[in-house]
């Protein structure tokens, strides 16, 4: 029996060292717990974090893409205005997951009631239109309808500038401008996005700002959205095409992407950071393993054990105690995610439109990726107390 275990020693048998590994944690439950349990609290963690800051760019970028037109189409160069519109508006509609198009033609006006006078870029639409690429008579509309603009000359404000205004539903504001045509406007509705730029503007039918303007029948840009809004820059592009100035999401509000991509990297790092700290508690392990061992390590080395075997059994073990402690806190973390999303918990801003809707939504990688970090941080973290325990000196490990 010892000769066989003299062989399985120094021929470096992996299931030997599997079977020594195992019996050190076995023997040490109470420090493995708190290892294990360290490391799959920071993975939790990790995990219910991540789902959270996966939802909130999420509902981040719904709202963006509810408002904001995932393409969006100005004149010609040299041309202030798009003249044959309705040709280029045949065209796109032509293109592979354009969802909507919607003519605009913007200008500023000067709108006064009761002796106050306001600037506001004044946005002449089809509203039908309109509400599909920005959602504003469905979601944002906190008096009145935006479709009242069709029924002549009447005009929906933001809120900001009907509170500037101090105007109600049924008010008349006057809309005048130089070279342009003043008219009286009849208050049709109010809306209120939270993005004070729009909740200063106005919207009229694209009839009644073209009546305004006195220039005919041209409009100033045109508004698309698309099934994906990650294929606006092929749809820009194949526009683009045709000579007009075409323009994805992603190239009029780069601040989006750059702003959440340095948001994501920073929470990434203080996460991985804290799974590191965690991992230290089973360096701490390992060296106190190292320490009641000494003896037992010096036996092996003295049945010809290498030094290579007896660095592999430690590595083996704060391996071990990285992936069971990672995949406890990946389970926990995913069935806390799934719990908190089905909840549908939800906050209001005071000055948010509606209620903002808190979602956890879980990235498969992140149940793959985050227990093999464990695995990789536990075993960086054992490799100190591994090389300590394998130049032991027999002789002095053998007198403990």
């Amino acid at each position: 029996m010892a000769s066989l275990i003299f062989r399985l020693i120094s021929g470096g048998d992996p299931f030997l060292e599997l079977f020594v590994a195992i019996k050190h944690i076995r023997t040490r439950k109470r420090q493995t717990a708190l290892a294990v349990g360290a490391v799959g609290l920071a993975v939790a963690i990790i995990i219910i974090m991540r789902s959270l800051m996966n939802g909130s760019f999420e509902t981040f970028f719904q709202i963006i893409f509810e408002l904001a037109p995932h393409v969006l189409v100005t004149p010609k160069d040299g041309e202030e205005q798009i003249y044959l519109y309705k040709t280029l508006m045949e065209f796109i509609w032509t293109i592979p997951g354009v969802v909507a198009v919607s003519p605009a033609l913007s200008t500023t006006a000067a709108l006064s009631f009761e002796g106050k006078v306001e600037n506001v870029e004044m946005e002449g639409a089809i509203p039908e239109q309109l509400n599909v690429v920005t959602s504003i008579g469905d979601k944002y509309m906190i008096e009145g309808d935006l479709r009242g603009i069709s029924s002549g000359r009447r005009v929906v404000l933001g809120e900001e500038m009907a509170r500037r205004l101090d105007v109600k539903i049924g008010d008349d504001v006057v809309a005048s401008f130089p070279d342009a045509t003043t008219m009286n406007l009849v208050v049709a509705g109010v809306f209120r996005t939270g993005v004070e730029e729009w909740d200063r503007s106005a919207f009229v039918s694209l009839d009644t700002g073209q009546k305004f303007l006195g220039e005919g029948d041209v409009i100033t840009y045109i508004n698309v959205k698309t099934a994906d809004p990650y294929r606006a820059d092929e749809i820009a592009a194949e526009i683009s095409a045709l000579g007009y100035e075409a323009e994805s999401w992603r190239t009029l509000f780069p601040e989006f992407e750059e702003t959440l991509a340095f948001e994501k990297f920073s929470n990434n790092l203080i996460l991985a950071l804290l799974l590191l700290i965690a991992s230290f508690g089973i360096a701490n392990v390992m060296n106190m393993v190292v320490l009641e061992k000494t003896r037992a390590i010096g036996m092996m080395m003295a049945m010809g054990a290498s030094s290579s075997t007896i660095r592999r059994i430690f590595l083996i073990e704060s391996g071990f105690l990285g992936i069971a402690g990672g995949a406890f806190g990946t389970v926990v973390g995913y069935a806390i995610s799934v719990y908190l999303h089905s909840q549908e918990y939800v906050i209001t801003a005071p000055n948010a439109p509606q209620p903002i809707l808190i979602q956890f939504i879980v990235d498969p990688v992140d149940l793959i990726a985050f227990p093999l970090l464990a695995l990789a941080l536990s075993m960086a973290a054992g490799v100190y107390p591994a090389h300590k325990a394998s130049h032991l000196d027999p002789v002095v490990a053998l007198r403990g």
